[in-house]
């Protein structure tokens, strides 16, 4: 039996393993192997601050296979191309026919980082954040519990933005810092939209610091590259994402950053068969941004062409679009919808983001997996 291999739960395998059922059909066997469960980037910040329960953002891989493909909860450590063998750290080695990539990725590391510092993943790190703050703010909530981020990109403002709605719930004192390590915060977006975004987390009390990029931490210290200094209780790097480091050893040509370089059907240029989509892959050389939305749209083109591998037929191509819908969390019921050039901030956006972010997890979640509470 021929048999095709994913490694990694990310968004661009979803839509293999809910298929699973045709490899069986079609006489092939389909294997996901990950270390834990699906968890849904598009929810994470409405977890941190109190939009959505935990158990919203968590797709169990193994009930989305139903029967019909094999779960591994394991991590690939090694991998032979021309045996067509992966070694894994817990498992015996394993042979494959096809198989395809996508190990994620994570925010580069800084300096010193370690109790009291959240990263922006693993997903689950923001709710122990939201844990962490929650303890604090039930402890003593008029003390002043005073969180430094790290980041200029959308994801630490929409930190900044689910803290202070976290705050505002416990009615707690908090002290939010945003250091952008540029002059220009939200590089993202259109001006005009990112100057929206700035006026409304200052208005709620969130300090934004332009040209304050994070060097190292020591002792609860964040010291910054200007030779300046901050303390903090909590800290989150939300510096960026670069590609899961397991990339390089890997023996897979790959670019600066460790991403796996891929052609337009997703394919390796180093190995025929083996395939990768998300944020671990550099599509025809260039990165695409690391979003849900390109490995979401990767997903039917990987299931389609490891089937193609497995009964050797034509492959497909993937073409990534030019513009995407993009929304951000913003707490107490506001987002920012952006597309192009075009964008729009209020109550409007972040509804229109709850409806897509619901309709996609009923796609994957067994009705029991749905639902959601509200602070």
């Amino acid at each position: 039996m021929k048999r095709a291999v994913l490694i990694g739960a990310g968004h661009a395998h979803l839509y293999a393993a809910k298929r699973a059922r045709e490899f069986t059909r079609r006489g092939f066997e389909l294997v996901v192997i990950a270390p834990d469960a699906f968890w849904y980037s598009g929810l994470a910040t409405g977890v941190l601050g109190g939009t959505y329960p935990l158990v919203m953002d968590r797709i169990d891989v193994r009930e989305l296979l139903g029967g019909d493909g094999r779960f591994i909860e394991d991590e690939i450590v090694g991998l032979d191309i021309c045996r067509r063998t992966l070694t894994l750290g817990r498992t015996p080695s394993m042979s494959f026919d096809a198989l395809s990539l996508d190990l994620g990725s994570e925010a580069p590391p800084i300096h010193g980082a370690g109790h009291d510092c959240y990263a922006v993943k693993p997903i689950p790190r923001l709710n122990d954040l939201r844990c962490e703050l929650e303890r604090r703010f039930a402890a003593d909530p008029h003390r002043r519990v005073r969180v430094a981020i790290a980041g200029g990109g959308i994801t630490a403002f929409e930190i900044a933005a689910n803290v202070a709605q976290l705050a505002k719930h416990h009615v707690a004192q908090t002290e939010i810092i945003v250091y952008v390590g540029s002059a220009e915060p939200l590089k993202q977006l259109p001006r005009p939209a990112a100057t929206a975004v700035v006026r409304d987390l200052t208005s709620r009390g969130v300090v934004v610091c332009l040209q304050q990029r994070a060097d190292r931490i020591e002792d609860h210290v964040l010291f910054l590259e200007d030779g300046s200094s901050a303390a903090f209780h909590l800290f989150v790097n939300a510096i960026g994402l670069r590609p899961a480091p397991a990339m390089r050893s890997l023996g897979l040509p790959v670019d600066q950053d460790g991403a796996l370089i891929v052609d337009g059907h997703l394919m390796s240029i180093g190995a025929a068969g083996i395939f990768g989509g998300g944020d671990c892959v550099a599509f025809m050389g260039l990165a695409l941004p690391r979003v849900g939305v390109y490995a979401i749209r990767q997903g039917p083109i990987l299931y389609d062409n490891l089937l193609a591998t497995l009964a050797g037929t034509a492959l497909r191509r993937f073409q990534p679009q030019k513009r995407y819908l993009a929304i951000m969390t913003l707490g107490e019921d506001r987002g920012l919808a952006v597309r192009g050039s075009f964008w729009w901030h209020g109550r409007a956006a972040f509804w229109l983001k709850d409806w897509i972010d619901r309709r996609f997890l009923r796609e994957y979640q067994p009705p029991n997996g749905r639902g959601g509470q509200r602070l």
